[in-house]
Formats: structure tokens, sequence, C-alpha cells
């Protein structure tokens, strides 16, 4: 059966070929084919040479404008740029080979309150400087940039990190998420302003952290609010964390002239949780157990661990509490 197919195939392509050599023999056809070649290429040289117009999009970049100014009515970001050249010269033109046109409002925003006018006219010039002598501008849309504008109030605001971040095993965060900056300036009107007491950013949730986590992130803008920026940068250390053990004399503290408190038992265990890298930076001198006399009548005293070391994270102590008597000197 194979066979018999691989056979059809032959004779198909010996088809095709006999066919393709008589098209070849034909003048007739081979002459109209070159006819039609020789055409394309007079259309297109005609076409190149011919006037023609082509509309490109222009970015706008305002400049002058300070945080706290709004405007009633959005400002255009780009214009619609119509040019008139030869096809040939249009060809060149890519809207991404022009610069964007910069429009300076620190002169026209003066005041509180007011209004903004800037014709296409103004900006022509700067557009006629990334042309070609040959081009000439049709049109410049908008013709007419225009909006009313106004001062907002502002006060500055905490950032706070949301979501859930996640050790992993073994792991340890060396502090709290720390947001860069801790702080944001927002604006807006006062009645909106006085509703905000902070900013949040957007959920981060981040699970088995081993390093330190430098993330950006984007923040939350409240309803009728603008923020100074629009994210912040978040950064948690994570380190591998161990425990290390002491055994303590329990110190008695607060006990009256005249007044012995014995305890038992008089030592206790310290556990401390550490980061790995500050586990010599710990001694039994960084640690104290501590129980105070009762103002009341109680069958035990609790065991308080005090510490003076900022690189221990958490503590244990073993009894958390121990029996007393008091004696009279």
């Amino acid at each position: 059966m194979s066979l018999f197919i691989l056979s059809r195939f032959k004779d198909i392509l010996r088809r095709i070929w006999a066919e393709f050599k008589g098209f070849l023999r034909d003048r007739n056809l081979l002459t109209f084919g070159l006819f039609i070649i020789f055409a394309a290429i007079l259309w297109y040289g005609h076409a190149m040479n011919a006037v023609r117009e082509r509309t490109l999009s222009i970015s706008i970049v305002y400049t002058g404008v300070a945080d706290n100014i709004a405007f009633e009515q959005n400002l255009p970001d780009a214009f619609r740029l119509t040019i008139r050249d030869q096809g040939k010269r249009l060809q060149k033109y890519r809207e991404e080979s022009f610069a964007p046109i910069e429009i300076d409002l620190s002169q026209q925003l003066l005041h509180k309150e007011g209004h903004i006018h800037i014709t296409a006219d103004h900006v022509r010039s700067k557009i006629a400087d990334q042309l070609q002598g040959t081009a000439k501008i049709q049109k410049v849309q908008p013709e007419v940039i225009a909006s009313d504008y106004y001062t907002l109030s502002k006060k500055t605001v905490p950032v706070t990190v949301t979501g859930t971040l996640t050790p992993a095993t073994q792991y340890m965060f060396a502090g709290e998420a720390v947001a860069t900056p801790a702080s944001v300036t927002i604006y807006g009107k006062e009645a909106v302003l006085d509703s905000v007491k902070q900013v949040f950013t957007e959920s981060v949730n981040e699970t088995d952290i081993r390093d330190t986590l430098l993330r950006q992130v984007a923040l939350q803008t409240p309803e009728g609010i603008r923020l100074s920026v629009d994210s912040v940068s978040l950064m948690v250390v994570a380190e591998q964390f161990t425990e290390k053990t002491f055994t303590l004399k329990i110190h008695t503290k607060g006990v009256p002239e005249g007044e012995k408190l014995r305890i038992f038992p008089s030592t206790a265990e310290a556990t401390i949780r550490i980061a790995l890298s500050h586990f010599n930076e710990v001694s039994e001198s960084s640690i104290e157990a501590v129980c105070q006399y009762p103002r009341e009548a109680t069958a035990t005293l609790p065991v308080a661990l005090h510490y003076n070391n900022s690189n221990i994270i958490q503590a244990r102590v073993n009894p958390a509490e121990v029996e007393y008597i008091i004696e009279k000197r």
C-alpha cells in the first residue's frame, strides 16, 4: 500500500514540473508577467515621487507644573500631526523618531487658580525643527490646549505595607518590613485630605524568604488624592536563626528593707533565639532573670527575662514561675 502511494506522489510531481516547463515556453505568458513586474516598478517610482500626506502622533511633555496643581480638564498627552511631502521622504518619518514636544506652563501657573491657553501655533516651530526642509505642516490637532487650574492642599502621611511576608523554615526576620520613603506627601481638597490617615501599598505576598527581599511596590491611591510618588521600595531581611541557652541566677527586685525573699529554685534556664550571624555576640551578661517582690499573697512568683542586647529576637525562661518565702531579718 505504501509503495502505491509513493508512486502516485511521484506522478503528481512529474505533472507539476511538466506544466511549469510549458509555462516557461509560452512566450505570451512570460511577456505578460514581465509587463506586470515592470508596471509595478513604474507605479512604485511614481508613488515615491508624488506629493502625499501622512498623520503621526507626537508626545507632549508638560514642565513647570508643581505637584499641587490640578487641572479641571485633562490635558492631551500627544499632538496629531499631518505633514505633506514626497512619498519617499514621508517614509522616513516614524512616530518614535520625533522627540516629545515640551510645553512649559510655569508662566501660566502664577496664581492659586486660573486658566491656561496654548495654541498649536505656539508649538509649530518646535515641530518644524524636526522636519526636513521640503516637508510642510498641514494640520496640528488639538489646535488649542485650554483648561482651568487650581491649587491643592497637601499633607504628609505614613506608608503602611500590606500583605503577608513569611520567612523560610529555620529563618526569621531581622526586623519589620521597611518602606522607603516611609511617608509620602498627598495632595487634594482639604475635606478629602482629612479622611486619609495613611497610604497603603499594593498587597505583597511572599513565602519562603531566605535572604534580603527588595521590591518596588506600587501605592494604592485613595479616590480624589494625588501622591507625590506612585511606588516605594520595600525591604525585609531574613536570617537563619539558632537558639542559645544560659543557666542564670534569679535576682529578686523590690524587696522592702528588713525582709528577705527566698525563691525555689534559685536558678532558671533562659533560651534565646538569635540570628546565626550574631551567635557569638550574646553572652550570659546580656540577659537577666528577675522576680519582683509580691504586692499581695500568691502561691508563686513569675520569672521575667530582661536583656539589653538588640540581637536577641525572642527569649523564654524555664521555669516560668517559682515558689518563695518571705523572711524577716
